[in-house]
């Protein structure tokens, strides 16, 4: 069964549902689990972009078993900052990058965030540089990636 969009599924939710409705809507369209072989597939796809080097990528912001274990599977729950850094890390396009997020349950990069506005333009520039992206982010003194704050 194909997966309805969220466009529609909104259209339904905000016209067309009612009380003794919403069951069956949850049952219907409930997200399954994250698929956790998400990276895995990626990596499949683009060989060159092994663990090791994604973990060097990611600059050192998080620890290299933390990186493996989101890239293995085995983390399932990444926060939205760190899955976007690995993505830039792995040079992920724009629609690979909202595929991931997605499947992790975080929203896609809002073009009315200035901080998600300048990452996805890196991304879409193909500048996968996180030293120059958090530069970039300084600039406007938005959080950089990997921040605690």
């Amino acid at each position: 069964m194909q997966e309805e969009s969220t466009t529609h599924l909104n259209k339904i939710l905000n016209n067309n549902i009612t009380l003794d409705q919403i069951n069956r809507f949850i049952t219907d369209n409930q997200k399954e689990l994250p698929d956790s072989g998400i990276f895995s597939e990626y990596m499949a796809e683009h060989p060159e972009f092994t663990p090791t080097l994604i973990y060097k990528n990611c600059k050192g912001l998080f620890s290299k078993s933390y990186i493996y274990e989101i890239l293995s599977g085995k983390k399932k729950n990444p926060s939205r900052d760190i899955t976007i850094t690995i993505c830039i890390a792995a040079n992920m396009d724009r629609k690979m990058t909202r595929r991931i997020l997605e499947n992790y349950g975080h929203r896609d990069l809002y073009p009315k965030d200035k901080r998600d506005i300048i990452i996805a333009t890196y991304i879409n520039n193909k500048n996968y540089s996180i030293d120059t992206i958090n530069d970039e982010l300084a600039k406007y003194n938005l959080r950089t990636l990997g921040s605690k704050t």
